[in-house]
This record gives C-alpha cells, sequence and structure tokens, in this order.
C-alpha cells in the first residue's frame, strides 16, 4: 500500500516492543529472501556469492531456533492469470533494468539486484535445515494471512500489506527483529527471546474511533496498491477534507495527507457497499465499472477466506492444482510444487503462458544472457505443455533486448534429437530412472560415456558443456579453470580452521555447512583421508585473496564480459534444474551455494589472465604433486579434451616485462608494486 511503511516509520507508537520466543511464526518468504541477501552485504555485481548467501541463511534461521521460534516459510506462487499486476511486473522489471545498466558500465556496487539463482539457493538450504516450507498457487499474502490466524500466531514481512490484514497474532516488519538473542525472565525460568517491533490493527483504529476494520480493505485499495492504481481515485481523494490533527497524535508528512483524510472520513462510514456507491460517483462514467470490480476483488483479497493449506492442517484436504481448463496437475506435480521444489515458472508456463526474465548485469550491446539458454527453455516449455501439443500456444517471454525490454513469443519443442517425443507430464512418472537420464542428456547434448567423474557433477558438467556450445560470446578458458577449481574449494573452505576462513576480512562460521560434501564427490581417486587438515588449510589460505571485491579505477576495469559469460552461464544453470525437477531427478540436482561464487570466478580468471602458464599457476597453489592437485589436474585435462577450441577465445599469452635497473625506483613504481603484491601470492609464482 503506497504510503503506509513510510506512515508507520514516522508513528513507532503504532507499534510495541515484544519479545519473541516459544512460538510459531509465518514468514514471507519471498520478502525474506532479498532483505537477508542485501542485509548480509554480499555482492551482487559478479552473479553472486552463494556460498555465503548459504551461511548467512543458516545463521539467520539459528537464532530462531535458539528462542524456540519455529518458522512457517511461504512463498509466492505463479502470476495471477487475470493479469491484475501485470503493470506492477513490468514496471519491476523496467526498475531492474535501470539499476543493472547503471551496474554495468563501472561495477559500481552502490546499487544492488538479486542475483538470479538465491532463490533456488534459500529454498535448497532451508529445505536442509528442515523449515516447513510452503508455496501458492499464486499470491501468497492472503494464505499467509489465513495460516497465521490458523496457529495465532505473528506474521513476519516487509509487506506494508499486512498493516491492512486482520492477524490475530499480529505483524512484524524482518527488518525489526534482533540479530542477537537476549535472555529475559517469563515466570522463575529464564529464556532466549528476539526483540521485535509488533503491531496489530488495533493499535492504528484505536486513533480512530468507531472505525468498522472491514473498512482498511477499502481504504488500502484507494490509496493504491500492486493491483490499484492509485490515480484512478486522485479526484475522490482530491475531496476529502484534512481534519485536525493534534488530538489524534499522528505525525504526518505531506505525502499522508490524503490517507489521513480518507481514514477520517471512513471513520464515518456505516457500510462497505454505500461507501463503495459514494466513490464511484465521483468517478467519470468511462472507467466506474473497472473501479467497482477493483474495489470488489481488493474488499475479498484482504477479508477472511479459506485456506488450502489450513483445510489440509484440520482434515488431511489433498492440495489440488489446476491448470487453465480446471483439469488437476498430476499428484506428483502438485505436491512438488506446493511444498517448494517445482519453481513458480512452471506455473507461468503452464497457465499464465506468461514469463519474466530478471534481467542479469549483462553486457548491453550483446543479446540478452537468457538468448543462450532458449532451447532448454523451449524443452521445457514442451515438457509442460505436451498434452497441449498441437494447440498453436505459445509461451510469452518478457526479456531486454538491447536496453529495452521487449516481448517475444517463443513457441514450445515437443521432440528432442535423439530421443523423440517429449513424455506428457502424467506419462512422466512411469519412465524409468534410465529412459528419464537418456532424455535429460539428450536435451543437453552431453554423452557421459566418454568421461570420468563422479556422479553428482553429472548436472554441473553437462550445463558447463552445453553453455560453452551455446554462448552467445566466445568463453575466456580460464573462466572454466576457475570454474571448475571454485567447486573443488567450495568442498574445502567448511572444513579448514577459523583461522584459515577469513574471507573478505571475515572469519566464516564453524557451521556454515553443517555437511561438507567430500571431496571424492567432486575428485575422482582423491580418499578423504589423503586431504588432510594441514593440506585443507594451507589451500583455503593460498586462495583467501581472491574471495574479497576487486576495485575496479582507470588501470583495472570493470570485465563486463566475464561478467555476462557468468549470467550465461546462470540461466542455463537455472533452466537445466527445472528440467531435471520435472523429470524427477534422475541426477541429483546441482546445489548452486555448493558450486558457484561470483567473486571468486571474477578474481581468479582475472588472476590467470595474467599468467603465461595458467594451469602450472593452479598447480602451484593447490601443491604441485599433491593428490589434491594431481586429481584436478587430470579432472580439468579430461573435461577440457571434449571440449572444441571454437568455444573458447584465442588466447594472447602475456609477457613478463624485464626492468632495466633494479635498483633505481621512484615513487610511482612502488605504487604500481604494491598494486602487484595484492595478486601474487609468493615471488616464487610470479613466472607462472
Amino acid at each position: 500500500v503506497r504510503g503506509l511503511s513510510s506512515f508507520f516509520n514516522l508513528n513507532p507508537d503504532l507499534s510495541e516492543w515484544k519479545n519473541l520466543h516459544d512460538t510459531k511464526l509465518v514468514i514471507d518468504g519471498n520478502n525474506l529472501i532479498y532483505m537477508l541477501y542485501y542485509s548480509s552485504h554480499l555482492e551482487c555485481v559478479y552473479g553472486g556469492d552463494y556460498d555465503r548467501y548459504a551461511a548467512a541463511i543458516r545463521n539467520y534461521f539459528g537464532v530462531f531456533k535458539t528462542c524456540n521460534v519455529e518458522v512457517i516459510l511461504v512463498f509466492d506462487g505463479g502470476h495471477d492469470v487475470s493479469d491484475r499486476k501485470l503493470k506492477t511486473c513490468q514496471r519491476r522489471l523496467q526498475d531492474r533494468l535501470t539499476t543493472a545498466k547503471a551496474i554495468a558500465r563501472t561495477g559500481a556496487a552502490n546499487q544492488k539486484i538479486l542475483p538470479i539463482l538465491a532463490h533456488d539457493v534459500f529454498k535448497d538450504v532451508v529445505r536442509e535445515l528442515g523449515i516447513s516450507v510452503m508455496q501458492c498457487s499464486s499470491e501468497a499474502d492472503e494464505e499467509i494471512t489465513a495460516i497465521a490466524n490458523h496457529f495465532g500466531c505473528p506474521v513476519a514481512s516487509q509487506d506494508s500489506d499486512f498493516y491492512i490484514f486482520d492477524i490475530a497474532g499480529g505483524f512484524i516488519r524482518l527488518d525489526s527483529i534482533a540479530n542477537v538473542p537476549s535472555t529475559i525472565a517469563v515466570g522463575d525460568a529464564k529464556v532466549s527471546a528476539l526483540s521485535c517491533r509488533w503491531y496489530h490493527i488495533d493499535h492504528l483504529l484505536a486513533h480512530f474511533p468507531g472505525f468498522d476494520r472491514c473498512l482498511l480493505p477499502l481504504f488500502a485499495t484507494l490509496l493504491g496498491n500492486d493491483f490499484v492504481n492509485g490515480s484512478t481515485f486522485e479526484n475522490f481523494l482530491g475531496r476529502i477534507k484534512l481534519p485536525k490533527l493534534s488530538k489524534r497524535k499522528l505525525k504526518i508528512s505531506k505525502r499522508h495527507t490524503n490517507m489521513i483524510g480518507l481514514l477520517h472520513w471512513l471513520q464515518t462510514a456505516t457500510s462497505v457497499e454505500g461507501t463503495i456507491s459514494q466513490v464511484l460517483v465521483t468517478l467519470k462514467s468511462g472507467v466506474r465499472d473497472e473501479a467497482e470490480k477493483s474495489i470488489r476483488d481488493a474488499v475479498i483479497r484482504y477479508g477472511t477466506r479459506s485456506s488450502s493449506f489450513v483445510r489440509n492442517f484440520q482434515d488431511g484436504s489433498r492440495l489440488e492444482l489446476l491448470n487453465l481448463s480446471g483439469a488437476p496437475f498430476p499428484r506428483w506435480f502438485a505436491e512438488q510444487f506446493f511444498s517448494g521444489v517445482l519453481s513458480p515458472y512452471l506455473l507461468n508456463v503452464a497457465i499464465v503462458h506468461k514469463v519474466f526474465h530478471l534481467t542479469q548485469i549483462d553486457c548491453f550491446e550483446m543479446p540478452s544472457s537468457y538468448a543462450c539458454s532458449l532451447p532448454l527453455r523451449k524443452t521445457l516449455y514442451g515438457l509442460v505443455l505436451a498434452a497441449e501439443e498441437g494447440s498453436d500456444v505459445a509461451i510469452e517471454e518478457f526479456d531486454r533486448e538491447g536496453k529495452n525490454m521487449v516481448r517475444r513469443l517463443e513457441r514450445p519443442s515437443y521432440e528432442v534429437s535423439r530421443f523423440g517425443r517429449l513424455p506428457k507430464l502424467h506419462e512422466i512418472e512411469e519412465l524409468d530412472v534410465l529412459t528419464r537420464r537418456r532424455l535429460f542428456d539428450c536435451v543437453f547434448e552431453f554423452d557421459a560415456c566418454v568421461l570420468k567423474y563422479p556422479e553428482p557433477l553429472h548436472i554441473m558438467l553437462a550445463v558447463v558443456s552445453y553453455w560453452l556450445h551455446h554462448a552467445c560470446s566466445l568463453t575466456n578458458e580460464n573462466l572454466l579453470r576457475s570454474l571448475l577449481l571454485n567447486t573443488v574449494l567450495l568442498r574445502l573452505l567448511p572444513r579448514a580452521t577459523q583461522s584459515s576462513k577469513k574471507v573478505c576480512g571475515k572469519p566464516r562460521s564453524a557451521s556454515d555447512d553443517p555437511n561438507p560434501t567430500n571431496i571424492e564427490e567432486v575428485l575422482l581417486g582423491v580418499q578423504d583421508e589423503q586431504v588432510t587438515q594441514v593440506v585443507i588449510d594451507e589451500t583455503c589460505k593460498n586462495f583467501s585473496k581472491f574471495w574479497s571485491r576487486p576495485t575496479h579505477n582507470h588501470a583495472r576495469h570493470f570485465d563486463a564480459d566475464l561478467v555476462y559469460s557468468c549470467c550465461q552461464l546462470q540461466t542455463c544453470l537455472m533452466f537445466a534444474r527445472s528440467i531435471n525437477r520435472v523429470l524427477l531427478q534422475p541426477y541429483r540436482d546441482a546445489q548452486f551455494h555448493r558450486l558457484f561464487n561470483g567473486t571468486f570466478l571474477y578474481n581468479f580468471t582475472k588472476e590467470l589472465d595474467t599468467r603465461p602458464k595458467p594451469d602450472l599457476f593452479i598447480a602451484e597453489y593447490l601443491g604441485r604433486g599433491s593428490p589434491l592437485e594431481v586429481a584436478f589436474s587430470g579432472f580439468y585435462k579430461e573435461f577440457r579434451s571434449v571440449l572444441p577450441d571454437r568455444c573458447f577465445v584465442r588466447r594472447a599469452v602475456p609477457s613478463r616485462k624485464k626492468k632495466k635497473n633494479r635498483n633505481v625506483r621512484d615513487k610511482h613504481t612502488d605504487e604500481e608494486e604494491s598494486e602487484e603484491s595484492v595478486v601474487l601470492l609468493t615471488n616464487r609464482f610470479a613466472d607462472l
């Protein structure tokens, strides 16, 4: 609701401090994904530091566990088929595009956009933690309210709509919840609790005696929200007189005058129907019907409604997901969707036939980073819509073209080369795992038989191979080296001692990853006992400087081409996950927080670009001749051998300039060498 958050910020007395402990708490999952990434000060420029995001998620929920707060996460589902929020979605896409363009110019970190795999990382980690996850078929606000009222507990969100919903347990802004628990006395016992600002609609209505709370939805609608354009009712709001405020003890700014005037006017209203009639007569006849529908829809939306999740809690009623014709999706599909395993993107494909692609830090003179994954999406569309083959259905994609947002129509692919016709959704469950694996490999044109590698890496290697073959620009081979090395290092970091975990100047928590994978899951031939604690600590120290944000200036320009390559890879990873999950996971999912740190990829690739012998440089850092180095070197060479040279940029080997006189220095030379020392580990690596 426009202006509502700032109004409550001006009037903190409308909420009260409370201690949160020994209760359930329903959290708006979509809100938390954004808030936690941004509040953790994680990088957005280089594609996402997903391992650090995973650590932040674990730490965040660990605090709730300490205070015996049982969290229930509820997520938005697909877009509304009525397109009520279409303009809002388009505006947000345009805002994100504007921000991405600003970042791409210089790599400036003063603006932020959420990396596109953050949603998947968040859901993966909370699932590991055993937290309850519920994903709605569409907008989640009403379900969040219904679930909270069922349990009699509060809702936590940043969404100002929850100031309007009648929530018995009250509303807590996410950013008001303390990060550190305190110890309080409850009776004779001492418990851990989190302080927070707690709000209930009675706090607001106390300033407007006689106000019927049934009119609050009307208040929100007339002000304007994501579903209703506030300008529709400007003429009506302009007729309302502002009351004297001295007795109400409320602080307002100029932008809040209409809000207070509307509350005062509604205070004297006697019924919803009569109030709607009074509003409509002030509008032009040509907009009345549409305005009335918007008002009535909003009254229903904010009011008490039945909840499929609550019915499931009460009597075990089955959760059904219906397609556009009203027929149910297969049971496995519905179960996977409502538990958050399947992406809402799939529902947008199946029901709305409309998808929105979030702009990344692209090269804006090049095609969108989503262009290289188009064949994957067309296959995904075909899997979801196979039952509609022959109906001439097309998916409307909203994506950037150049520096502007455009709409494109893309038709599903219903056949895959070397496999044949795609199965319908209800047929997938009947296919054996080998058939589903063959279908996945055919989609990615990946011949698994020519390589030896651990099974957990299958999806990653298939996606990397696909990306290199379909990228809109040739790839820097050093990025491939960095990517495979990153996968190994992210297995080692959680097992390093605290003194070796100093990344970006801060030690990583020992509980960063409570279930670190064994090294043999990424490198064949290396036994876990061969990688001793000394080896792990030394290796992590060697690479520690590459996890810190790089400095961009006139001498070290932001490499937009490198980031653009990473962006293309991420779109391929995202749609590969959806394909694997629609096929009921014939392969183990790639866990993005265990294979991708964008800052490391950027820094280490740039470092390798300065090295005439990048493979030798990596070998020295891993410990030349060690089991770890030998296994990684073999792994890289084998994978590289199946990739054609045409996928990569031809590299000019850097030469090391000789100094004419090593004893003659000036201030400028000292400064240059000081800068060089940031990227050199020791002098013995200088020629590598």
